[in-house]
């Protein structure tokens, strides 16, 4: 909106902007939060011109390995890795390799997973149509005819969908290895966002921002500006403002008294997710009378998370990192230890093994990260794990570092297993440890606002991407001058929360802003033909 001159007044309630984009740093550590990889940042995709165009070109990336991912599954002896490779007809053959008595099972899998590959289109039109049109058309069944929205790889949970094609567990585990990345169980979760992450990454391998991710952000924010716009930390808002029933702006709360300040504005935008805007920002009596109300009844969140950040007194060299992200099973049974470990209460959880974990190496992906003065001897890990809400709601509303002992021990207890388990996949860590910092869904509760800890907002269900309910979560709600962005309204990630920013856009203005970029990606891919 600031490339098209409009003036933005953007609000962050943390003391950094950027939300999941944003760094910390401790005792010379800088750890990202949110920023793990990123797909279609090495050539002139549509990621990658909307990304140019909100940064003024400044962010750089550099690409991981040629092996991005590893889905590892077991512990030490037990351990069975099979790698993720860039290009899709390569992943295929390497796991036709690993799996040859399967190759029927793979074949279907990779072609299910193209005849996805239109839904992301269908769904932005679904969001953009008018909502009377989009119910006419859904009534006519006339999209029963011409998509695939109703094909088994859209209906049923992706978990069934794979059973279906084997009966190879450890297939089915690397199948389904980065259903993480959306954060809903296999048993819930749909094929729609697994086939899309994998054509995501797949196709022309994944990519870090030089620098760290906190470059994002420090670029994005001089485009705003030059438009005459603001960005403003420590910003926290309160109340969305209405007036005879259309929203008029915000109320900000600043400092120990709370005092609030009133920003008016003809139009606003939400990033805070569905939860926190119909149910703690607008008043009760407008989200009250909202369908978005209803959506939020009717619809999850998604899984909250532990975060573990690990700093190691040693150069990636000498410990031999790769650049790329290990995904570690417990087993292959994905279904049932996954679901268990969840449904369990926290006395249990803190005895338990963790069946998924996401390990990655901040320090080796960063081609700048020895430039820093007093970083070529460091390394840095990330470590995270899903986790129940239930466990650790009791503290919700606790300050930081004034939780209490009990508090300090579940969340300990299960972040250093998670070390533990990060160790026995790499046993030259354990001893160079210099630094750990735990973080658990409170702490995301506490830095970026999710209400249950999580870090994906909605859950990815398959009730979530009934095209319907696509349809309705759309940015132009039923609340005169409200609009909303971010992930609840495409989906999760870097790449869904910036293409829903593409969506508010084009609703705010009125404009195709999409076509615009699309058209802008064609004009540079015959400029550098040339």
């Amino acid at each position: 909106m600031a490339k098209a001159g409009k003036r933005v007044l953007m609000l962050e309630q943390h003391d950094q902007a950027g939300g999941c984009c944003h760094t910390f740093i401790d005792k010379n550590y800088e750890f990202d939060v949110g920023i793990h990889y990123i797909g279609e940042m090495g050539c002139q995709t549509l990621n990658k011109t909307i990304v140019d165009q909100i940064s003024g070109g400044q962010v750089e990336w550099a690409p991981l390995d040629h092996e991005f991912d590893v889905c590892q599954i077991g512990y030490e002896k037990e351990a069975r890795v099979y790698p993720v490779s860039t290009g899709t007809q390569e992943w295929m053959k390497q796991l036709k390799k690993r799996f040859p008595e399967e190759s029927k099972a793979i074949e279907k899998y990779f072609s299910m997973m193209k005849t996805t590959k239109a839904s992301t289109t269908i769904h932005g039109a679904l969001k953009l149509l008018p909502l009377w049109l989009v119910k006419l058309i859904l009534a006519s069944r006339i999209l029963h005819l011409i998509t695939n929205l109703y094909k088994p790889e859209y209906t049923l949970f992706v978990l069934d969908l794979v059973k279906g094609l084997t009966s190879n567990k450890d297939l089915q585990t690397v199948f389904l290895y980065s259903w993480g990345d959306y954060g809903t169980q296999p048993s819930k979760g749909t094929f729609m966002m697994q086939a899309l992450l994998n054509r995501h990454f797949l196709k022309f391998g994944s990519f870090y921002p030089v620098g760290g991710a906190s470059e994002l952000a420090f670029n994005i924010i001089p485009v705003i500006e030059k438009a005459g716009g603001k960005v403003l930390v420590r910003a926290p808002v309160s109340e969305i403002l209405t007036n005879r029933g259309k929203v008029c702006g915000v109320r900000v709360t600043r400092g120990s008294t709370k005092e609030g300040i009133d920003i008016f504005a003809p139009i606003i935008i939400s990033n805070a997710g569905l939860y926190n805007t119909f149910e703690q920002l607008l008043p009760k009596t407008i989200s009250a009378k909202s369908y978005y109300t209803d959506i939020c009844k009717g619809l999850k969140p998604g899984m909250a998370a532990m975060n573990v950040f690990v700093g190691m007194n040693k150069s990636g060299k000498e410990l031999k990192l790769k650049k790329h992200s290990i995904w570690a099973y417990a087993n292959n049974d994905v279904n049932s230890t996954v679901d268990d470990y969840f449904a369990q209460g926290i006395d249990d959880a803190l005895g338990s093994e963790i069946p998924l974990l996401f390990i990655s190496f901040p320090s080796a992906k960063d081609p700048e990260w020895n430039n820093h003065p007093g970083r070529e001897n460091k390394s840095t890990c990330t470590i995270i794990a899903l986790a129940n809400w239930d466990w650790f709601k009791t503290w919700e509303d606790k300050a930081v570092k004034k939780r209490g002992d009990e508090y300090d021990e579940v969340k300990n207890t299960i972040g250093h297993q998670m070390i533990e388990q990060t160790c026995k996949i790499f046993p030259q860590m354990r001893d160079c440890i210099d630094f750990t910092d735990i973080g658990s869904p409170v702490t995301n509760k506490h830095y970026i606002a999710q209400p249950h800890g999580e870090l994906y907002g909605l859950d990815h269900s398959v009730n979530r991407f009934d095209p319907l309910t696509v349809a309705k979560l759309r940015p132009q709600t039923d609340v005169p001058g409200l609009f909303l962005t971010g992930q609840d309204i495409l989906t999760c990630g870097f790449t869904g929360a910036m293409f829903g920013g593409v969506l508010a856009a084009q609703a705010v203005m009125g404009r195709n802003v999409m076509a615009d970029a699309v058209s802008l990606k064609n004009q540079l891919k015959e400029k550098k033909k040339k």
